[in-house]
């Protein structure tokens, strides 16, 4: 999984992000433009992937702010901290692994420079200029190129796997943050103030 930084409507929009994902046993590809690389786009297009696909084993990202949190040492639990991206994928129990080089993350560079001449000229043809417009053409464009590059895992099974029972991934793919309970059973949280209607005997919340 990476995020590729690229002129994609070569000047008919603004510059913008493809957050790639190539599965390593049968090189299977899924994509969705972004105007950035961060969280949210993470978050989003990761519950998008596993809606088609479930959950993978693990994950191999860079050691981009978004997947790594710059925090140094450890947590109070004495684990090392983790980003939000990085939290929610841990709750789902799916390994997180980052390279350290580029050539670790080969296959999706590769990928990235292949669409970044196929997928471009395609959306030229069309006109595209902007993520709504590129997405939709995605929906269209992945399938058959699966169809026609993909290749059958060199072992049988799929190690994909569902959605624990009751988990819902809108829930994990968040940003969380842990407030105090005032006296009142309010939090702060960005400037206002927010009323805690279930009865709780907590003195902190997410």
């Amino acid at each position: 999984m990476d995020g590729s930084h690229h002129d994609w409507y070569e000047g008919r929009g603004g510059k913008t992000v493809l957050m790639g994902y190539i599965d390593d046993a049968t090189s299977e590809v899924y994509g969705r433009f972004y105007y950035y690389e961060g969280t949210m786009p993470a978050m989003d297009s990761f519950r998008r992937y596993i809606e088609i696909n479930g959950l993978p084993m693990c994950i191999y990202v860079d050691r981009h702010t978004t997947y790594k949190s710059t925090s140094k040492g450890l947590d109070e639990s004495g684990e090392e901290f983790l980003s939000e991206f990085g939290r929610a994928v841990k709750e789902m129990e799916v390994e997180l692994h980052h390279a350290y080089s580029p050539q670790a993350k080969g296959r999706v560079e590769r990928l990235f420079r292949t669409f970044q001449d196929r997928v471009v000229k395609d959306m030229r043809l069309r006109r595209i200029k902007n993520n709504e417009e590129a997405n939709y053409f995605l929906e269209e464009y992945l399938p058959e190129y699966n169809r026609r590059f993909s290749v059958k895992a060199r072992e049988g099974g799929d190690l994909h796997r569902p959605l624990p029972k009751g988990m819902d991934s809108r829930r994990v793919l968040c940003m969380k943050s842990e407030r105090v309970f005032r006296n009142d059973f309010t939090i702060a949280y960005e400037s206002n103030l927010y009323q805690i209607l279930d009865k709780t005997k907590a003195d902190k919340t997410m």
